[in-house]
């Protein structure tokens, strides 16, 4: 799935025919940093009956996925971002696969999950549907876009009403488009979100690192990683095992034990257990969300990630639009195994044999669920005409 939104986007601005040699963009690192969130939503989560809203930035991710499912055509993946293609956001209307919610990058396609419980609560209590289970509303946020208004708006309005049955699930990478997320906005969302009633369950250690903390100098490390800065955190990940191993030494000189957890790691294994943040690791993730499955409280899930997890921009402080050049994606390519000519195949790269595979998704509880039939005809709508000579952009027009 990393694999697949990584080239979906470098193809739309590095492989693909351009008329004009504009960068397409597209959004790597957002979608790398959600990568193992979503999988675990939707390969092994959701049920046929909830309903999810997707960070708009990993909407390659989300097509991937519905690739990988069958709802998705590979020439709309080949097409991303482009005319009829699968769209830059997740889109009802413009998208073949399964979109519950469209979502942009303001914060409406996570407030709307909330009013969406809110309405499933008042059908099933009049009896409107009698036929139909009651499932849970996700939204799958960036951190960035708890900037917007309306999603403490939307909060009130359920706390008023006494909203059940819902998840937000925070990609808290702590980078965004106009710098580095603040230290300090986690206390402000456990805060705030307990406040209005509902539960937060922060993911912030993955397995390796609770390992690590065990052994001598552990809990030091543990404090470091706490005490640090958001902006330095993402910048020493971009930077590698050597710079781990000199700020570590340095800000932690004369503490009990550190110099023998640095000995016991060469700098590869020592960078991968400081970026072994909890909502890149799978088994804690599953676990996090199995957990909240047996009660209907909204829950905050505070996923911490590294944007651009798993790529060469990983960390990067303007990794937010960054593309990978040729270059860094031949060494990605080869880092999963991917052979020429295979790079949109479902399974390449993958060691498990293709019937697994296949057997595996076919049992995806998700994929159970009634297809909508909501696509229409297009409506004709007139083309305008730009005016003068110069270029002009869609983003402003």
């Amino acid at each position: 799935i990393l694999w697949l939104s990584s080239w979906m986007i470098h193809n739309a601005n590095h492989v693909r025919e351009s008329r004009d040699g504009i960068k397409v963009g597209g959004h790597q690192s957002s979608c790398a940093s959600v990568a193992t969130l979503m999988s675990a939503l939707y390969l092994n989560v959701l049920n046929p009956e909830d309903r999810i809203a997707v960070k708009p930035h990993a909407s390659p991710v989300f097509h991937a996925i519905q690739y990988l499912l069958g709802n998705q055509e590979l020439e709309q993946i080949q097409n991303f971002r482009a005319e009829g293609g699968a769209q830059s956001y997740p889109s009802r209307t413009k998208d073949i696969d399964d979109v519950d919610f469209s979502t942009g990058s303001v914060g409406l396609g996570v407030g709307v999950t909330l009013f969406a419980s809110l309405i499933q609560d008042y059908v099933q209590r009049h009896k409107l549907a009698p036929n139909t289970k009651p499932g849970r509303m996700v939204a799958v946020m960036g951190d960035a876009e708890l900037d917007e208004g309306n999603i403490y708006e939307a909060l009130l309005e359920g706390w008023k009403h006494d909203v059940r049955n819902l998840w937000w699930v925070i990609d808290y990478n702590r980078q965004s488009l106009d710098g580095v997320v603040s230290d300090n906005l986690f206390q402000k969302i456990k805060s705030f979100f307990e406040t209005v009633g509902w539960n937060v369950v922060n993911i912030k250690y993955g397995k390796l690192q609770q390992e690590a903390f065990k052994g001598a100098g552990g809990s030091a490390i543990r404090q470091w990683i706490d005490d640090c800065p958001n902006d330095l955190y993402s910048a020493i990940t971009f930077q590698g095992g050597s710079v781990w191993r000199e700020h570590l030494s340095r800000d932690l000189d004369g503490v009990k034990g550190v110099d023998t957890f640095l000995a016991f790691y060469d700098d590869d294994v020592l960078h991968n257990i400081m970026t072994n943040l909890g909502g890149h690791d799978m088994e804690m993730v599953l676990e996090a969300f199995e957990a909240a499955s047996h009660d209907d409280t909204p829950t905050c899930f505070v996923a911490y990630t590294i944007k651009g997890f798993g790529l060469p921009l990983a960390g990067h402080k303007d990794n937010h639009a960054g593309l990978m050049t040729p270059e860094q994606m031949g060494v990605l390519k080869r880092s999963h195994d991917i052979k020429d000519g295979t790079e949109w195949d479902l399974f390449s790269g993958l060691d498990i044999e293709d019937d697994v595979l296949k057997c595996f998704l076919e049992d995806v509880p998700f994929t159970k669920r009634e297809k909508p039939k909501r696509r229409s005809a297009p409506v004709p709508v007139q083309a305008i005409a730009p005016t003068g000579d110069k270029k002009t952009s869609t983003q402003i027009t």
